[in-house]
């Protein structure tokens, strides 16, 4: 006859007409439970800096320091690449100054000044305490003998407390603090503790 047969209890009809393997009451893939992925757990977020602490380690403390804006341009680029291109009086230098930063940094943030500034010696002296220049500059700091004497370094045959590594950092920060306030700029305090006050305008 033309009447469609009507499929046995345990058979399901797909969509071809043919019989379902599955028997009755098997769950098909429909009401199977997905398979399970494992997630890895989500990564920490990073660490707040906590700037009321004195961190342990000395160059993470003059880095939560910093507070100049980075410079660029040639002139930065050529004078970075001049001690890149030396790496045994880098190393000299960075040695010699492990004397030298911790309490350079300690003074800096007593007086609440950038960080930065603890490289100046780099700069100005290599941080030899001994250092002495053409211009008569001498010490840590190189200052010459008038700016010596207008903050209060002693200069006689005995003594010369530009070298005296405790009053000269204390001298120098006085005096950059002072340049500072009459530029409104660290930038031109640099430039001008190298040139001289009435240098930079």
């Amino acid at each position: 006859s033309n009447a469609a047969e009507v499929p046995q209890s345990d058979e399901i009809l797909t969509p071809a007409g043919t019989p379902d393997a599955t028997p009755a009451g098997t769950p098909d893939a429909a009401d199977s439970p997905l398979p399970a992925t494992e997630v890895g757990a989500p990564p920490s977020p990073p660490q707040a800096i906590d700037l009321t602490t004195a961190p342990d380690d000395l160059l993470e403390r003059i880095r939560n320091g910093f507070a100049m804006p980075n410079l660029t341009g040639d002139l930065v680029l050529a004078q970075q690449q001049w001690y890149l291109n030396r790496p045994d009086y880098l190393r000299r230098m960075v040695d010699r100054s492990s004397r030298y930063l911790h309490h350079i940094v300690e003074e800096l943030e007593k007086r609440g000044m950038p960080t930065e500034l603890a490289f100046l010696p780099m700069v100005e002296s290599a941080f030899n305490p001994m250092a002495y220049s053409r211009a008569h500059a001498s010490g840590l700091w190189q200052f010459i003998p008038s700016t010596g004497k207008n903050y209060n370094l002693k200069q006689d045959w005995w003594i010369d407390q530009r070298r005296d590594v405790v009053a000269a950092t204390s001298a120098a920060l006085d005096y950059l603090q002072y340049i500072y306030e009459m530029h409104g700029d660290w930038f031109l305090a640099l430039a001008s503790y190298n040139w001289g006050e009435g240098a930079v305008a």
